[in-house]
């Protein structure tokens, strides 16, 4: 195993995750799949995101996904195994997301803010579902083997995404070179993490919006 990359195969999929990327791939054998993974990921993502691990049944899956058992354990191995191919996806996805929003703000600080203020639109949905790194963080605190990489390498993941932000901020001016962008960046999990918390817990969005101008002011 080269080090910065792991593998793991579940049945009929390879995941092979390392320091840039997780990538996916279908293992051709047996009789071609009736159905398409990439959905299959997607609604299975979106009920753990929900749900949570613990709260998801495998009849939950399969009504979510449309497999059969059969299907689910050939193609998936088995829950944990849907699961942590699931949180890949989120975090692939989601850091991508990121690094495009990030290309087409106006600045980088003004990115930066954006992403504290979806904090607080998150928390006004219906249904609030937070983030789903922090909630597998929470649930999988214990520190099981299997997700534990996972956990590391999502937080890993978005962090990096603040760090170029943060380097760009400094090269065009908008910060100075007095903090390295690896604390900065730290600091800025740290405080939407926080927000997250606090959001959930009931807390007014006009005192929320104080804590966001606080985080912006000690940044700078």
């Amino acid at each position: 195993m080269q080090q910065g990359r792991f593998c793991y195969s579940l049945k009929g999929v390879s995941v092979e995750l390392n320091n840039d990327r997780s990538i996916m791939r279908p293992m051709n054998r047996g009789r071609p799949r009736t159905f398409d993974p990439d959905q299959v990921l997607e609604n299975a993502m979106q009920l753990f995101w929900s749900q949570g691990y613990e709260a998801t049944s495998l009849q939950d899956l399969l009504l979510a996904t449309g497999l059969s058992k059969s299907s689910l354990y050939e193609s998936f191995g088995n829950k944990q195994s849907l699961f942590e191919a699931a949180f890949t996806r989120y975090f692939d996805s989601r850091s991508q997301q990121m690094r495009e929003r990030l290309q087409q703000a106006e600045s980088p600080l003004g990115f930066i803010r954006g992403c504290l203020l979806s904090v607080l639109e998150d928390a006004q949905q219906q249904t609030p579902r937070g983030c789903m790194l922090v909630n597998v963080a929470n649930e999988f605190s214990t520190g099981d083997p299997a997700v534990q990489p996972l956990i590391e390498l999502a937080t890993r993941r978005f962090r990096q995404v603040f760090e170029q932000a943060f380097t760009q901020a400094q090269a065009c001016g908008e910060l100075s070179t007095s903090q390295s962008p690896v604390a900065l960046a730290l600091f800025m999990h740290c405080a939407m993490s926080g927000l997250r918390t606090q959001a959930k817990s009931g807390i007014a969005r006009n005192e929320l919006l104080s804590v966001i101008d606080l985080v912006m002011t000690n940044l700078r």
